[in-house]
Parts: C-alpha cells; structure tokens; sequence
C-alpha cells in the first residue's frame, strides 16, 4: 500500500442467506436487540447502505478497479450493481429517487501504480464521489461511468451522508488542518461546507433540527477523536468540540439510531458507541468487533448493519452484522406464556392485520408498482420485556406456510429448518413476501395473503402464530 495512503487509512482506523449466532461468540449487542450475521464471499469494505429488498455493501480487495458494490438479499444472493472501484469509502442510498451514492479514495499514486509500464493503465477512476441512478435494479455498471465530480476532485473522499433536502455531505480527509466537508448540491455544483479539519470520518445530519455532526480524528501524536456539530448553514455550535478528544471512540463512520442517539464507529477494539446527541455522553452500544467500519440502518424496521474487519480475511471482515430492535417486532396470537418463542419481524400491525400501502415505508421494494414487498422476518427466543412470563427454549420444530405460495418465504423456511434446533436469541430473515393489489374492473381493492408459524419445544410449549397481510393501493 502507498505510503500516504497507508498512513492516512491508518490514521482514520486508530482513531475511530445464513443465519448465524455472534460471531465468534465475542460480539456484545446492546439491550433489546437480537445479533444475527449474514456471511457474504467477500471482504467487505466500508460501504453499507440499506437498500430496496437488500442491503447495498461493498465488497472486495484494495486493489486497482478491484472492489464492487453488490446488493446482499436477506437469502444471501448477492446482485452486481456496480464494479471498478479501488478503495470503497462509504456509501448513502436516496429512496426517493433510487440512487446510491459512493466514494472512492484511491488512485494511481494511493496504489504505488505507474501507467505505461508492460501495458498497466491503472486506476480507471478515484478520489471522487459516484452516483449510481436505478439502483434498486442496475447490474454490472462500469465506475468509471459513474462519477458525478470528476476523478480526483477529492482526493480523499471518505464518509457521504444526504440531508432531507437530498444535498450530499462528503467528507475529505486530507488531515493537519487540510480536511474538509464538502456540500454538494443539484447540477452538481461543489462548494466547501467546513474547512480547516483534520482527518474528517463520518458525518451524520440530525433527524429533527438538521444540524450536521462531523467526526474527526486528530492524528500525530495520539490519534484521538473528537466530534464537532455544525447548523445546516456551517456555523460550528459550542461546545467546540462537541464530544473529546478521546481514544475511547471512533469516527469512521456516524449514524443517528431510531431512538435519536448517534452512533459513532472507527476504533481498534473499541466499543460502537451511542452519544446523548445533546449533551454529548456517551455509552457502549455493540462490544466485540475488531474495527467497525461502516454503519446503517433501515428506515422501516430500523434494524441496524454494521461492518467490521480483523484484516485477516475471518468471517468477521465477510458479514453483515445485523442488530434486530425486538420492540419492533411483532407477536402472534399465541397465549403469553409461549408467544415470546416467535415472533414477527418486518411488520407493522394495525389491528390484528399487517397493513401496509403500495410504496410506503413498509413496502420493501421502494416503488408504486401496484404490489406491497413485505419484508417479513423470524425471529426466535426472543427476550421480550413484554411477555416476562414467557421463558425461551429449546426450539426443535418450526413450520412456516404461506398463503399464497411464496418462494422467499420457503426459502426463509428452509433456512430455519437448517438450523434446529435453536436454543439462542436469532432471527431469519426472508427476501420479502410480495402481495399484490386486486385489480377489478370497478378499480384496484386491498391484496391480501397469510402467514402461519407454528414452533414446538423441547418441553412440549407450543406457539402458533397467525399474520394477515394487507397491501393497499397507492392512493
């Protein structure tokens, strides 16, 4: 690795389907939420973003053009978006015009690469920002193709993050007071947001009041960390630093959780740790992982991914490690002493009934397509603080139907039946049970399907469950 470029990654670092259990059994989720791992081929690398029917991720060696961006479905297929990348930075997906976005900070001189030499050309593209249109359905795109600013117009693109206008944050990490984050708004037209930082990380935009949370790290002599907030207009807003300097955390990567807390990743056996977004304290939130890297976290489900490496090529540098809120999740009908044995996930009830509206949140797939993509889930032995009285078990039958027929539900059932008997907290997840609306010649009426579980354990408790959904129209 090139020298400038080792030691900037170091920099950073030192600051900052399968159904698995914790990996390697080191991994500490924080209270109230289920652990599961998805082990995908690759290394991954930095980049995750959640996604229609899957979970954007990139994947692959520190190499020139070398790396790809792969949608990952729950079933552990895994679709080409995009490839031709050579150091993956970060990435941000825009549901509402199906585009992900991605940085890339290596070129030629980041790779110790000469052109012209027996042929090599090199880096096709790098140190810039890319913007991949019709994600939720591109297939083996060339980065070079793809640059919304020029190569090389930032030279050390790190962290990318849209506000709630779609304008994008990126992150240049030139360190010793070079660093700075850049705005980048329609046309696309770039212009310095905050300057004068160090090796700026992750940046992360408030949910309610829009001001705008930066992470950095301050190198040479102790690589500590320090987070720092901005309005939305740039103005810094005291205390400065708003959190640090501290090795005790990361800042790789930022991302505001579903209950307002920011998340903050990016340090060598250090915990992800959640900040009070007010007053700056701050708590573990995963212990365990090596090096957290990248951080998302689905805007329906608020199911939390997390990447991280050993550097080693272990199933930790190759898994999305997924963190399942349970008070999410949905329970059957089953009596309270048993229902905790399985429970939904993926669902929002109203009523007895998951309902849910063609292009809505709850819809997977992101579109107004006349079909609502349930994203519907398993989750097993659940600790849940709302049936005490219920005790997991040793679970060793499961069946799940679906009516009408569906693939992915099978498929999720297979799984399950693959990993009896389940004695842990664990969950499956499916690629989405798609329910179309009733198209009449009077109009389009609500589709409708059903979901059966039935779990048996070792003691002979029994749970049996029973979802309806319903997709209704766009409106």
């Amino acid at each position: 690795m090139h020298t400038r470029h080792s030691l900037r990654l170091a920099a950073v670092a030192l600051g900052a389907a399968v159904l698995s259990g914790p990996a390697a059994a080191v991994v500490t989720p924080p209270a109230g939420y289920i652990y599961t791992t998805q082990l995908l081929g690759s290394p991954t690398f930095n980049c995750i973003a959640a996604g229609p029917g899957g979970t954007f991720v990139g994947i692959g060696p520190f190499a020139a053009n070398a790396q790809a961006i792969v949608l990952a479905k729950e079933s552990g297929e895994l679709r080409l978006v995009a490839m031709g990348f050579s150091s993956l930075s970060d990435c941000a997906y825009r549901p509402d015009t199906d585009t992900l976005y991605a940085t890339d900070n290596a070129d030629n001189a980041d790779l110790d690469i000469t052109t012209g030499i027996n042929g090599n050309t090199g880096a096709q593209t790098g140190d810039t920002i890319y913007a991949i249109s019709s994600a939720s359905t591109a297939t083996g795109l060339a980065a070079a193709d793809l640059e919304l600013l020029p190569a090389d117009s930032i030279e050390f693109a790190a962290n990318v993050t849209l506000d709630a206008a779609g304008d994008l944050f990126v992150a240049n990490a030139a360190g010793g007071g070079a660093g700075t984050v850049v705005k980048i708004t329609p046309g696309p037209m770039s212009a310095t947001f905050v300057g004068s930082l160090n090796l700026v990380g992750g940046i992360a935009i408030h949910p309610t009041n829009g001001n705008v949370y930066v992470g950095e790290n301050l190198g040479l002599p102790n690589f500590d960390n320090q987070l720092l907030r901005f309005t939305a207009a740039g103005a810094a807003i005291p205390p400065v630093p708003f959190a640090g300097p501290s090795f005790g955390f990361g800042s790789v990567d930022l991302l505001f959780n579903s209950d307002g807390r920011l998340l903050t990743s990016g340090n060598f056996g250090a915990d992800v740790v959640s900040f009070d977004a007010t007053t700056g304290m701050w708590q573990p939130f995963v212990s365990g992982f090596t090096f957290a890297t990248g951080m998302t976290m689905d805007r329906f489900t608020e199911r939390v991914q997390i990447l991280s490496s050993t550097f080693t090529g272990a199933d930790e540098d190759k898994s999305l490690h997924r963190f399942t809120p349970v008070d999410l999740l949905v329970a059957g009908s089953s009596k309270a002493a048993s229902t905790c044995l399985q429970e939904f996930y993926g669902l929002a009830l109203s009523g007895d009934d998951a309902v849910c509206v063609d292009g809505a949140a709850c819809d997977a797939d992101g579109k107004e397509n006349d079909s609502c993509l349930f994203p519907i889930g398993f989750c097993f032995n659940v600790d849940d603080p709302d049936f005490a009285g219920c005790d997991p078990g040793t679970i060793n039958e499961v069946e799940i139907s679906a009516k009408p027929a569906s693939t992915s539900v099978n498929q999720a059932a297979g799984v399950v039946a693959d990993a009896l008997p389940l004695s842990g907290s664990s969950c499956v997840f499916s690629d989405g049970y798609a329910v179309p609306v009733k198209i009449t010649g009077s109009g389009k009426k609500d589709g409708k399907a059903k979901v059966k579980v039935k779990t048996s354990t070792a003691d002979e408790r029994k749970d049996s469950d029973v979802v309806k959904l319903i997709c209704q129209p766009a409106p």
